[in-house]
């Protein structure tokens, strides 16, 4: 037997902790949020927030809160639409436009049960009826991936509808820019679940690495290029890098700045504390 045969067998787990040793995982938080406009009711809004999480769910970003305040003060993003939010976290835009009288607002993160079962219980929290009712549905959802699940949740099956018909008004996506990687990802899911012409995709979100910002803003360059179809006979890859962009149209439509949420982080402080926003749609 090798060495390392012998320590993994005989003595690899001799200096491991005990499982009754190992620290528990931090307890969840709660955090209120006041809207901004005061004949708004509920005027407070309480949120659970995971302990800890790689994903950042156990931050309520100031994104968030910004286009919470913002969607208030447009209720017609909300009256009677359809609404998807993705990389919801603690889901404050989701839940504000399920208060504001949304048709349906479907809630997802990355399918991981702390994640998801976290939203679920500030759904049935800040939103119970509607929860309730079917109004208001949370469920994990990887960017990019089919999403026919989650089309289906506007288009119930029947055998006398049997493709998807109905399309989502509004899509949330709050400060997830920093994923880099999964920019075109996230583009795909809004260009197959958003509504032409009269949906409106919401991007708000802050650059918390200045000097990663022109990394963050490539999101809207692929989002606004033109769609490069490929030759006849030539098949695309998934994620469509030789295919150009996704053909939005971009606009922003907010700058607002805030106390940056990590005071402790390098780069500028002014560029940590501006949110930015901007919506955009498919002609």
């Amino acid at each position: 037997m090798s060495d390392s045969e012998s320590s993994d067998g005989e003595m690899g787990n001799m200096f491991a902790l005990p499982r009754e040793f190992s620290p528990p995982p931090p307890e969840p938080t709660y955090e209120i949020f006041t809207r901004a406009d005061k004949e708004k009711q509920p005027s407070e809004i309480k949120l659970r927030l995971v302990g800890s999480h790689p994903l950042w769910g156990h931050h309520l970003w100031n994104a968030a809160k910004v286009f919470a305040n913002w969607m208030d003060s447009h209720p017609e993003y909300s009256n009677n639409k359809n609404v998807l939010e993705l990389g919801a976290g603690a889901a404050l835009p989701s839940f504000v436009a399920a208060i504001n009288g949304a048709s349906k607002v479907v809630i997802t993160d990355y399918p991981d049960n702390d994640l998801i079962s976290n939203i679920q219980f500030n759904a049935e929290q800040v939103v119970p009826q509607l929860t309730q009712d079917g109004v208001v549905i949370v469920q994990g959802y990887l960017w990019g991936s089919n999403t026919r699940p989650l089309l289906a949740r506007l288009n119930p099956s029947t055998s006398e509808t049997p493709e998807p018909r109905e399309l989502y008004d509004t899509i949330i996506l709050s400060d997830l820019l920093f994923n880099h990687s999964q920019h075109r990802s996230m583009l795909k899911t809004c260009k197959e679940t958003l509504k032409p012409r009269t949906g409106r995709v919401f991007v708000f979100f802050t650059h918390h690495r200045p000097w990663l910002a022109d990394a963050d803003n490539k999101f809207f360059e692929i989002a606004a290029a033109p769609v490069i179809d490929p030759p006849a006979g030539d098949e695309s890859s998934d994620d469509e890098r030789d295919l150009g962009g996704f053909g939005f149209k971009v606009e922003k439509v907010l700058e607002e700045k805030m106390t940056p949420m990590f005071s402790e982080d390098p780069g500028s402080e002014e560029v940590r504390a501006t949110i930015h926003g901007y919506i955009m749609w498919l002609e």
